[in-house]
């Protein structure tokens, strides 16, 4: 017995002590009461959609798709919602998740979209799938009417309206209308809007009070109106049940509509005391635009004159253009009206007791614009646009790019004034130089701006006491001007004008003139005096007078005989200090001839001459100063040049390193001398120096300090060897380089010969490594060499070298050399050779054994020469059926080793030659290949390989009952090869392993034809088929063939119905089955004696017929799809059906009547029938919909509101009324005869 635990209060335990993952914490909301929350949410949810659901039940598509989308965002929103929420028992996995909303998605689309997947469509169905019955149809929800699946069998539409009161808006914008000049012909003509509401006029009455007498003048235009109408036409704006009219105003006045009635001569109301005024358009013109204005800059303002016309007051826009520049152009405006002017449009205006129009008559006032224009230019004054009192706005602008108005352009030219001032600088007189007869100086003008011709005027001054002097204006073309100054004095300018303006003169104003005077040279003379012998030579300072720079020429004599041409320095400064130290002694005079400064050239002196005589130091250096190479044991003369008073002694120094070697040469009597030095024993870098120079003739002594000469001395002479241990060979017609080794300083220069020629050759190299390029074979000699130091020797023991030809590569074309391998050697013992690769010769040809299409073979070839070889050849293809030879040039051969292996081709039957043309090896290019002089050639022979093809592959079927159990026979066409020949023969049944049988010694008819009889019987259902799989010739060739022919044994296939259906309905849906074993099936049907035939789809074995026209349904047979008349089938029981007509009716003829009831007015509704009798038919009234002119519209968008229905049943006659005067659109949605029905009542 059990003892019973004691439980522990609920008390004495933590509500937390089992954790839950809520977001919402237990302590705040316990798990029961989140639950009823959320169930409550989910009901709440699903009980607004269903009523957003029977909301829409009478919208369009789109609101349901709309509907779909929405419903299902929001229940994914919801699922989310509770999944984040984590409700304790309300926690759903993933899997449970996704089954929560593919069922909620599901629910969606039933309800906003699948109109089709409803209680009464799936009734619908079921009816159809067991009894074959879909002629009647019903609504899927509430009352839902038919409207949009109204087809031809529920035909017509009749809408009654009450029409309501008529109004119209003459000018409804309250606008001024103007009408424009005659001359503008593409402005048109003003309209006046007249709105309508509700109708359309058919007669309108109005009257044109004349502005100038005063007279009123009635009219009246009758309908019906179009948009092609003249005085009074329709636009084609339309907005609802609003229409516009307009009235064309052609002549000016102030228009009133009188009386407005509709098509049914009924008065549309409006306003009677509404006038609407019509003026002429404004206009305003440049008066005497096509003049030319000329002003100039600075000179006040310009005044355009601007008539304009129409009524006042005007705004006129006119424009001012700037040639020069863009962004100063304008747009301006000028207000204007007449004094006292008054007007409806102005403050103060009250209206006259009596009617008076005299306000609105056309004005005319003329404006003057005045403009004042500073910067010069052409510009241009056009008005683009006048604004009249009442708005009407006429823009020239587009007038003038319609073509319909010429541009009126007052051209105004603000000319520049022109300016002059002198190019003087007051500080620096210009100077007038006295040479000729009429010595002047030109002082230049500076013109700027203005037009030319210019005319300039100037005064002359010739002292600040004298009176000013007024000189004859100058006058030029262009801004090049002078004043030709051919006295000394002030000149000033006065003034200047052009073409057109007066200018001004700006500074310099005024320049000063003075004559230059001629330049002066003042000469004194230093001696310049030496310790040792005495003057060496004169200081000359020379001061100049006049504008610089100067120039002082003079001559030099010695000793009586003038030295070289004439000496000629110059100075910028005043002073020039000159020293002169001849290198040579005597008597020394210099006499100065002229001076030039600025001004003046040439200007002859008269100048004591300075006398000296001189005796110069003496001198010496090196002639030439330049770095030397020599060898050693070798000697070198260095040319000296010596200065002074002769003879003298040079003392110069050997320098190497630190060993110091003093020389002296003495005596010496030539300005040119040599040294001598003595020979070099040791290699290295040498430095000779000039020391000391000693005049013997005054005892005087100079220490030099010139340059010195460096001199390398190389360790020996150079040498040079052959690098040629054998004899070099070289190709026949190319150069070789033979290598040499050479020793010493570059470049080298070496010189070599020819064994046997007297012809010496040389060639340079600045490397120790040289090449001697030669092209001639034979025995080359070394005979020089020389280094940039000296001299060499050629190296006894490698001064030959030995040149040779090489051999040209060749083709060994012995029988025994040339094998042809890929043969079969069947029975053949390894060494000899098989009767496949034995080759002959046939006059000039090698005759290469024959081959079989396809056969891979090979023609070895033995070469002699340098590896890698090149053959290159030709192929001439000869086809074994006829035709032209085809020549080709395969990619040339290529073997590294001695043997050449050259691929045979057996890719077409005939006769291929190989041509070898040449063979090239690493020494030779293209060498030609030749058999006792006459061209190599290959031949053979490629056997085309036998075929074999079915003569027919026509597929044949058969029936099963049609077999008889004779053996057939197929025929095969052998063409090609030699016979006779053997046959593989493959046999195919099905489910059954594939069968070969194979024919040998075949020997075809004298048509190339092989009948073969079948082995056996085709007795199992299926297909069969016969194949030839290989066919070989007596030569051995053989091909394979894909040709096969196949044997196609069908079954008998029979069909019932799969219920009893005697009579049925067009629509409906009459099913079959079919028996058989292998589809695809053919059906054969009548319907009242007319026959059809229907293949079935392969994957169905229920043949359905869909009625789609009255008559007597009749199956014949069904059968097999094959490809002959025939087909396999059984013989059928009579199996037919009669199909009657879907009953029609028709409202108002089938036809959208629309009927417009006055009050008290009722409408009659016509029903006619089509079908057999008795007929019961039902309707729906809806509300009517409307447009914008508040006329009925049979949209197809929405679905109209109901408003009520009627059935009416036992109606014997095809034709019915009745009456109503309910407003709404009748629409018939259902018919029923004797026989069928459709719709839903």
């Amino acid at each position: 017995m059990s003892v019973p635990v004691p439980l522990k209060s609920s008390g004495s335990r933590p509500r937390n002590a089992f954790p839950s993952n809520a977001r919402i914490p237990l302590d705040y909301c316990d798990g029961p009461t989140q639950r009823m929350y959320a169930v409550s949410a989910f009901v709440f949810l699903q009980a607004v959609k269903l009523y957003y659901w029977f909301g829409i039940a009478r919208s369009d598509y789109a609101a349901e798709f709309f509907g779909f989308i929405l419903w299902l965002a929001l229940d994914v929103m919801f699922l989310m919602a509770l999944n984040y929420l984590r409700i304790p028992w309300l926690e759903l996995p993933i899997i449970r998740l996704i089954i929560a909303l593919f069922i909620l998605t599901v629910l969606n689309f039933v309800l906003f979209t699948a109109r089709e997947i409803s209680p009464s469509a799936i009734a619908r169905s079921s009816l159809s799938k067991v009894w074959g019955y879909t002629g009647s149809s019903s609504s899927s929800r509430g009352d839902r009417t038919l409207i949009h699946d109204q087809d031809e069998h529920l035909l017509g539409r009749h809408t009654v309206l009450k029409k309501p009161y008529s109004t119209a808006i003459f000018n409804p914008d309250d606008r001024c209308y103007c009408v424009p000049d005659a001359g503008l012909k593409f402005l048109e003509v003003p309209e006046i809007p007249i709105s309508f509401n509700d109708s359309d006029p058919h007669s309108l009455e109005y009257s044109v009070t004349s502005f100038e007498t005063g007279l009123v003048s009635k009219h009246q235009v009758k309908g019906p109106f179009k948009e092609s109408s003249a005085v009074f036409h329709k636009t084609r704006s339309q907005d609802g049940s609003k229409s516009t009219f307009n009235l064309v105003a052609s002549t000016t006045g102030a228009y009133k509509i009188l009386r407005i009635l509709d098509k049914e001569d009924v008065d549309i109301r409006f306003d009677h005391s509404k006038e609407v005024y019509v003026v002429a358009c404004p206009e305003a013109r440049i008066d005497q635009y096509q003049e030319e204005l000329e002003q100039c800059s600075g000179k006040g303002n310009v005044d355009i004159p601007i008539t304009v016309r129409g009524l006042p007051p005007w705004t006129v826009t006119y424009r001012r253009y700037s040639h020069n520049h863009r962004k100063d152009d304008q747009d301006l405006q000028i207000d204007a009206e007449p004094v006292d002017y008054s007007s409806p449009w102005l403050p103060g205006w009250s209206k006259p007791a009596v009617p008076d129009y005299s306000w609105a008559k056309q004005h005319e006032m003329n404006l003057s614009v005045s403009m004042g224009l500073s910067t010069p230019g052409k510009y241009d004054f056009q008005v683009m646009r006048v604004k009249d009192g009442c708005g009407n706005v006429m823009d020239f602008k587009n007038l003038m790019a319609q073509g319909d108005s010429k541009a009126e352009i007052r051209h105004v030219q603000v000319r520049e004034r022109p300016s002059v001032s002198m190019n003087c600088d007051p500080r620096k007189p210009i100077k007038i130089i006295k040479l000729g007869e009429n010595p002047s100086e030109n002082i230049g003008l500076s013109v700027n701006r203005g037009t030319g011709p210019y005319h300039i005027g100037y005064v002359y001054q010739k002292t600040d006491i004298d009176e000013p002097e007024i000189m004859k204006d100058i006058v030029s073309d262009n801004r090049l001007a002078k004043i030709v100054a051919d006295r000394p004095g002030l000149y000033t300018l006065s003034y200047i004008k052009d073409a057109f303006c007066e200018g001004e003169v700006e500074l310099p104003r005024d320049c000063a003139v003075t004559v230059a005077t001629h330049p002066t040279v003042d000469i004194i003379s230093h001696t310049i005096n030496d310790s040792c012998v005495g003057a060496i030579g004169v200081t000359v300072d020379a001061t100049f007078t006049g504008e610089g720079p100067w120039t002082v020429c003079y001559d030099v004599y010695r000793d009586n005989v003038r030295q070289g041409a004439e000496v000629c320095p110059s100075s910028t400064k005043p002073r020039l200090n000159l020293e002169l130290k001849p290198d040579q002694s005597g008597n020394f005079e210099y006499r100065f001839k002229s001076v030039s400064d600025k001004n003046y050239a040439n200007v002859k002196v008269e100048v004591p001459p300075v006398f000296q005589n001189i005796h110069p130091q003496p001198s010496a250096k090196f002639k030439h100063i330049r770095n030397m190479k020599t060898c050693r044991g070798s000697s070198e003369q260095l040319d000296v040049e010596l200065s002074g008073t002769g003879p003298w002694d040079i003392e110069y120094r050997i320098i190497r390193g630190t060993e110091i070697q003093l020389t002296t040469l003495k005596n010496i009597s030539q300005k040119s001398t040599k040294l001598t030095l003595p020979p070099f024993e040791r290699e290295g870098t040498y430095s000779v120096d000039l020391g000391k120079v000693t005049d013997l003739a005054n005892g005087c002594q100079k220490d030099l300090r010139v340059s010195d000469v460096a001199i390398e001395v190389s360790n020996g002479p150079p040498t040079v060897a052959f690098q040629c241990d054998k004899p070099i060979e070289v190709a026949e017609g190319d150069s070789v380089d033979i290598p040499i080794h050479l020793t010493g300083g570059a470049p080298w220069l070496i010189k070599y010969s020819l064994e046997g020629t007297d012809d010496i050759e040389s060639v340079t190299s600045d490397s120790r490594n040289a090449l001697v390029p030669v092209d001639k074979p034979g025995v080359y000699v070394l005979r020089a060499v020389k280094d940039s130091f000296c001299e060499g020797d050629v190296v006894e023991q490698a001064h030959r070298c030995q040149v040779i030809y090489s051999e040209r590569p060749t083709m060994n074309l012995k029988i025994d050399s040339i094998r042809f391998r890929g043969g079969p050697r069947d029975n053949v013992p390894e060494g000899e050779i098989a009767p496949s690769e034995r080759i002959s010769r046939e006059g000039d040809h090698f005759v290469l054994p024959a081959v079989c299409k396809d056969a891979d073979r090979t023609l070895e070839l033995r070469l002699t020469g340098k590896a890698p070889f090149t053959l290159r050849y030709k192929t001439v293809f000869k086809p074994a059926n006829g035709g032209p030879d085809v020549i080709s040039t395969p990619t040339p051969a290529v073997s590294t080793h001695a043997t050449m292996r050259l691929p045979i081709l057996t890719d077409r039957a005939g006769t291929v030659s190989y041509i070898v043309e040449t063979l090239s090896d690493a020494t030779y290019s293209n060498v030609q290949v030749r058999h006792e002089k006459r061209t190599v050639v290959f031949k053979h022979v490629v056997r085309a390989p036998p075929t074999a093809a079915l003569v027919s592959t026509t597929k044949q079927v058969y029936c099963r009952n049609e077999i008889t159990g004779v053996k057939e026979s197929v025929s095969f066409k052998i063409q090609e090869g030699v016979a006779p020949y053997s046959l593989a023969i493959q046999i195919l049944r099905p489910n059954k392993p594939a069968e070969k049988f194979f024919e040998h010694d075949v020997v075809p008819n004298k048509h190339g034809h092989f009948e073969w009889k079948l082995p056996a019987r085709f007795t199992e259902m299926g297909l069969h088929s016969v194949s030839v799989l290989k066919v070989t010739d007596v030569n051995g060739c053989s091909s394979g063939s894909f040709s096969k022919v196949e044997f196609d044994i069908l079954d008998t296939p029979s069909i019932t119905p799969r219920r009893p259906v005697p009579d049925t309905c067009v629509g409906d849906k009459i099913e079959f089955d079919v028996h058989g074993q292998k589809p695809p099936f053919k059906v054969h049907y009548s319907l009242d004696k007319a026959k059809h035939t229907e293949v079935m789809d392969t994957k169905s074995r229920v043949f359905t017929y869909k009625a789609t026209k009255p008559g007597q349904l009749q199956i014949s047979k069904v059968c097999q799809t094959i490809e002959r008349k025939e087909c396999c089938t059984q013989s059928l029981e009579e199996m037919s059906t009669q199909i009657w007509a879907i009953p029609t009716v028709k409202i108002a003829g089938g036809e959208d009547l629309i009927t417009n009831l006055r009050e008290d007015e009722q409408a009659e509704v016509v029903a006619t029938f089509e079908g057999e009798p008795p007929f019961a038919w039902s309707y729906v009234l809806t509300e009517a919909e409307f447009d914008a002119q508040h006329h009925a519209k049979h949209g197809r968008g929405r679905k109209p509101d109901s408003k009520g229905h009627g059935n009416f049943e036992h109606i014997m006659e095809h034709k019915m009324s009745f009456f109503t005067n309910a407003e709404g659109t009748i629409v018939p949605t259902y018919i029923k005869d004797k026989h069928c029905q459709f719709g839903s009542q």
